[in-house]
């Protein structure tokens, strides 16, 4: 590790876990963690906290992300069950910033992803500071969402799990030829496509709302859609479920906040939404 101090500022270089692992260490009462691909390489650092200290993760769940092995859901469910908040950040497939901050002592902006690799192994830099202001700034940044539409959402184990369940149905396939690995950056993750190799599987993990909008989003005739054309689907079926229901146009999108998050449907402009995953030839 290289690590030149100038005032209130240090550079911080590779390995970025031993320079953290310090700070873990002496943190007692917050870490906050902002990363959009996690694996066990945070379990690592996270584990180093006092027990008595709150541990937050700010991460991407989307479902394109864990299938290349970008990120791993199996590590952020390891995390939920050590006691660490996990939250999805709105419009999580944009979201590539990385930060660290222990308690109001310690922040890192970095290129280091919370994972094996990013803390241990690439050559990443970033810059640490222990000004209070600037960690403080930083702190309602991340925790804002970077001035997102709503803040972050915490995701409970049981809905980690749940999208466990939901990723098994879910098959890729990379271009070729490559020469990339599955190392996680943005360029594999757009490049590949994604299919849902079991329908009713992958629907059996979601219900009310999200379901009826799922569902309807899997039945549009063209990968591009309208919000419009959504409702023709959803509202006969949303006035038999919910009758006292008077909002079906501000539920769908809010339903269609939580699809985007999951990667499973994007944003192309107001009021026009694009379908990322096909059903598979087999069904």
């Amino acid at each position: 590790m290289n690590a030149g101090k100038f005032s209130d500022t240090q550079i911080v270089t590779t390995p970025t876990f031993d320079f953290l692992a310090g700070y873990a260490k002496s943190c007692n009462s917050r870490m906050l963690v902002g990363s959009p691909y996690v694996n066990d390489g945070l379990y690592d650092l996270a584990n180093l906290v006092s027990k008595d200290a709150s541990r937050t993760l700010i991460t991407r769940t989307d479902l394109r992300d864990f299938a290349v092995r970008a990120s791993s859901l199996d590590s952020l469910c390891l995390l939920a069950r050590a006691g660490m908040t996990i939250q999805s950040i709105d419009k999580s497939s944009y979201f590539h910033a990385k930060m660290y901050i222990f308690d109001d002592d310690f922040a890192l902006v970095t290129s280091a992803n919370a994972t094996y690799s990013g803390l241990r192994r690439n050559a990443e830099c970033g810059l640490g500071t222990s000004d209070k202001a600037l960690i403080r700034e930083l702190t309602t940044l991340l925790l804002s969402g970077f001035g997102a539409p709503e803040p972050p959402r915490q995701m409970e184990l049981a809905e980690l799990q749940g999208l466990q369940t939901a990723l098994e149905n879910i098959e890729v396939a990379l271009p070729k030829p490559t020469d990339k690995t599955l190392a996680g950056d943005n360029e594999l993750v757009d490049e590949a496509s994604y299919y849902i190799s079991d329908r009713d599987a992958l629907m059996a993990n979601f219900d009310g709302w999200q379901k009826i909008t799922l569902n309807a989003v899997l039945n549009m005739p063209e990968a591009k859609f309208g919000l419009q054309e959504l409702l023709n689907v959803c509202e006969p079926i949303a006035a038999i479920q919910y009758p006292e229901n008077n909002n079906v146009r501000a539920k769908l999108r809010q339903q269609l906040q939580f699809l985007r998050d999951f990667g499973l449907v994007e944003f192309v402009r107001p009021g026009q939404y694009k379908r990322t995953m096909n059903l598979s030839d087999s069904q």
